[in-house]
C-alpha cells in the first residue's frame, strides 16, 4: 500500500481551535492583516483533515514548533 492509497486523517474539533489561535496569534503580531485573518478563520472551520488545516498556516511561525532558521548544520 503507497502514502497516496491511504485516506486523509480527519481533524477534531480541538485541531480546528489550535489552528484558529495560531491563526490570531499571527494577526496578533501584524503577520496576517484581518481580511485574511477573516478568510483563513472561515477556512479552518470549514476544514476536515489536519492537511487542510497544516496548509493554513503552512507560511507563519507555529509556537512550540522550530522553524527552518532554527536548525542546526550538518558537518
Amino acid at each position: 500500500m503507497t502514502d497516496d492509497s491511504l485516506p486523509e486523517l480527519r481533524a477534531s474539533d480541538a485541531d480546528r481551535e489550535h489552528h484558529a489561535e495560531v491563526l490570531r496569534q499571527a494577526a496578533g503580531e501584524g503577520r496576517l492583516t484581518m481580511d485574511e485573518l477573516d478568510e483563513r478563520l472561515t477556512t479552518v472551520y470549514e476544514s476536515r483533515t489536519h492537511k487542510e488545516l497544516q496548509r493554513l498556516v503552512a507560511d507563519l511561525v507555529v509556537p512550540g514548533e522550530r522553524t527552518r532558521s532554527d536548525r542546526m548544520p550538518v558537518r
